[in-house]
């Protein structure tokens, strides 16, 4: 190489004397984020993988129980010290296993969890998960929640460790000493407590253990505290609000998608909704594969479908999308009580749609725990004109005892008569229902209790129009509940239960096709 091309190649602010090391195609910025990603796709791996071990059953059932077994080891100790089954030393070697087996997994899984949150957030502010997109995940709100949710399983492992350590050490010390001394009787005492309290612990922090694993690592630890008042739709809003930090942005840019991909004339809003009901119909059973794929090529680009919806590689394909619906249900499985009695209306061509000029649904869960509540209210103008109307909520004992909203509602005239579920040839119930979703208006209104106040409390709804004429009115009962209840674990379980349907396999246009 030449003196003069040496001179060329140098680095920027050392002086023109030293030779760049460097290729001039360098760039650290890109390989610092490809490194970031690397070892971000490490932590994700090794968390679903311990996370997905530590959740199995057997293993569950071992962390509760081993601590129970080390206890009646040394109980029987104390109780029949000369017997060769009750000797610490021989029962060690079968704790020791049972322990790593049991809290080593877990240990890993969250510690790993932890690391995946940095390192994705990092990602976030390099735009390296979305080109040109540049955001403070760590600041969005309900972040820290999610945050302080994996520090407490990080603080249950580090608890259930130490407890374990503790048994272990215990034990180990006293297979050196001489039996029915006092020194062997204290500490196979202390062990029996060290060990009973690992057993307790165990049993408690199940639940936390639980969430470990999961494909959308921080959709179950998410809380959402955060809604619109009114939804511009039932289950595209639903969906959304109940969605964590993380996913919120994606989700905006599958909707993107979505609306580059629907055919033309038809509204993005009613697509979204049409997509989420037919996949809700889809995972309860009450549509095959290939009727919900045919009803979704009535509104989409068949081109578009297999990439929007059956690649395994996209955010929010059919069987994620089926997830979110579950996991929105799993929080307020009320509101969808009011899509069943809005379909069962317009199967049965019911006179609140067919007669009537209005249609008012409430729905508020038949509990409801530490003097909160949701109530959602569905209303509908079946007739010919717009209207502007007025909604009043009479809370008695509450906090506000009245609420009252304002708004415009869309004309929407429903159907003269019963509808089929599917048609080919006239508009049907997967028609119809969008409309009625997406031109009625939602209401998601938070009640809450005064301190102290308990029992059924009656919920009362009133319609009234401009000149504050009474159109409607309902009353919704509810059993109120002070503190804590076994709504929170009800409502894990059903998230649960949704993770598992989300972990399903994909369907394929193949297999569609051949089962057709």
């Amino acid at each position: 190489m030449s003196s003069d091309s040496l001179a060329k190649r140098v680095v920027p602010g050392t002086g023109a004397g030293l030779p760049n090391p460097y290729s001039k195609d360098f760039d650290r910025s890109e390989d610092s984020i490809s490194t970031t990603m690397a070892d971000y796709e490490s932590a994700e791996n090794h968390r679903i993988k311990y996370g997905r071990f530590a959740c199995k059953p057997i293993v569950l059932l071992m962390r509760r129980a081993v601590g129970l077994l080390m206890a009646i080891t040394a109980l029987a100790g104390v109780v029949a010290p000369n017997h060769p089954l009750t000797k610490p030393t021989s029962m060690i070697l079968l704790w020791i296993p049972m322990l790593l087996i049991s809290i080593a997994p877990a240990f890993i899984a969250a510690e790993r969890a932890m690391t995946s949150l940095v390192l994705r957030s990092s990602l976030w502010k390099e735009e390296a998960i979305c080109k040109g997109v540049k955001r403070d995940m760590m600041s969005e709100p309900g972040m820290d929640r999610i945050k302080a949710g994996l520090n407490d399983i990080r603080i249950h492992n580090a608890t259930a460790s130490i407890l374990a350590g503790v048994s272990l050490f215990l034990l180990i010390l006293a297979a050196g000493l001489e039996p029915n001394g006092l020194a062997y009787n204290l500490i196979l005492l202390i062990t029996l407590t060290s060990s009973l309290a690992l057993s307790f612990h165990a049993i408690f922090t199940t639940d936390e253990i639980r969430r470990l694993g999961d494909e959308l690592p921080y959709l179950v630890l998410h809380s959402p505290t955060h809604h619109p008042m009114q939804l511009d739709t039932i289950l595209g809003d639903l969906v959304y609000a109940h969605l964590d930090p993380d996913h919120s942005l994606l989700w905006n840019i599958w909707e993107k998608k979505l609306s580059q991909s629907i055919l033309q004339g038809v509204d993005d809003r009613q697509a979204r909704e049409r997509i989420l009901y037919l996949l809700h119909l889809n995972s309860r059973g009450n549509l095959s594969h290939e009727e919900t794929l045919n009803e979704l090529k009535e509104f989409i680009k068949p081109v578009s479908i297999e990439g929007l919806l059956l690649n395994e590689n996209t955010q929010f394909n059919w069987v994620k999308l089926q997830r979110l619906i579950a996991h929105a249900r799993a929080w307020q499985s009320e509101v969808f009580d009011l899509l069943d009695r809005l379909q069962n209306d317009l199967l049965s061509g019911s006179a609140t749609i067919t007669k009537d000029d209005w249609r008012m649904d409430l729905a508020l869960a038949s509990k409801c725990d530490n003097g909160t509540g949701h109530l959602f209210i569905a209303l509908n103008n079946q007739t010919v004109k717009d209207r502007h109307l007025r909604v009043e909520v009479i809370v008695p004992g509450g906090m506000p005892e009245s609420q009252n909203h304002r708004f415009e509602l869309s004309s929407c005239p429903g159907p003269t008569g019963a509808v089929k579920i599917t048609d080919p040839l006239i508009e049907d119930a997967l028609d119809w229902m969008p409309k009625y979703l997406e031109k009625g208006v939602i209401l998601w209104i938070g009640v809450a209790w005064k301190e102290g106040i308990k029992g059924h409390r009656n919920v009362q709804v009133i319609l009234r129009d401009d000149d504050n004429i009474i159109l409607g009115s309902r009353i919704i009962r509810t059993q109120v509940l002070t503190g804590d209840s076994s709504i929170s674990k009800q409502r894990l379980k059903r998230m649960l239960k949704a993770r598992v349907k989300g972990e399903s396999q994909l369907p394929t246009l193949d297999v569609i096709t051949t089962s057709s």
